[in-house]
C-alpha cells in the first residue's frame, strides 16, 4: 500500500493544504460594479504616506475589490518598495474597514500574496464622504 515516505508526503500536502487555505479569506472578490456598494467610488489621498520602506503614492485610489471586512482601493502607480539591493514595485493601494472607514491600511501584492501592512492616515478633506455601511450584497 503506502510506503513510509509516501504517507510522510501526503500528510505534508494535507497539512499545507490546510494551512494555505484557512488564512485566505474566500470573500475576496474584484468589484464588477461599484454602483451596487454604498462605498466612495475613489478616495484622494492628497501626500505620499510611508509604511516602513514601503512609498504609497499621492493620488486618487480607485475602488478596486472587498471581502467581508473592507474595501481595497487601487493605488494610482505602483507602491514603492525601498531595499538595499534598490526599489522594487508592487501592486497595492489602501483598505479601509466598513465598519470603521477612518481606520485605513496598506496593502501590497507580494510574491506569498497579498499582504496588509501598517496603518495609513485617512485624508483630512475626505473624512465626511468616509462613513460606516452595511455589508455589500454579493455582486
Amino acid at each position: 500500500m503506502f510506503t513510509n515516505a509516501s504517507t510522510y508526503k501526503l500528510s505534508a500536502n494535507l497539512l499545507l493544504t490546510l494551512l494555505l487555505s484557512s488564512c485566505a479569506n474566500h470573500h475576496f472578490q474584484v468589484i464588477k460594479d461599484s454602483r451596487e456598494l454604498r462605498a466612495p467610488a475613489y478616495i484622494d489621498m492628497p501626500r505620499e504616506q510611508r509604511v516602513a520602506t514601503l512609498h504609497f503614492p499621492a493620488g486618487s485610489y480607485y475602488l478596486y475589490a472587498s471581502d467581508d471586512v473592507g474595501y481595497y482601493y487601487r493605488a494610482p502607480r505602483k507602491i514603492i518598495e525601498h531595499t538595499a539591493g534598490g526599489s522594487l514595485f508592487h501592486n497595492g493601494g489602501i483598505y479601509v474597514q466598513r465598519n470603521n472607514p477612518h481606520k485605513m491600511r496598506g496593502y501590497v501584492f507580494l510574491p506569498g500574496g497579498l499582504t496588509h501592512v501598517g496603518h495609513l492616515a485617512p485624508p483630512r478633506h475626505d473624512l465626511q464622504k468616509l462613513e460606516p455601511v452595511a455589508p455589500a450584497a454579493r455582486y
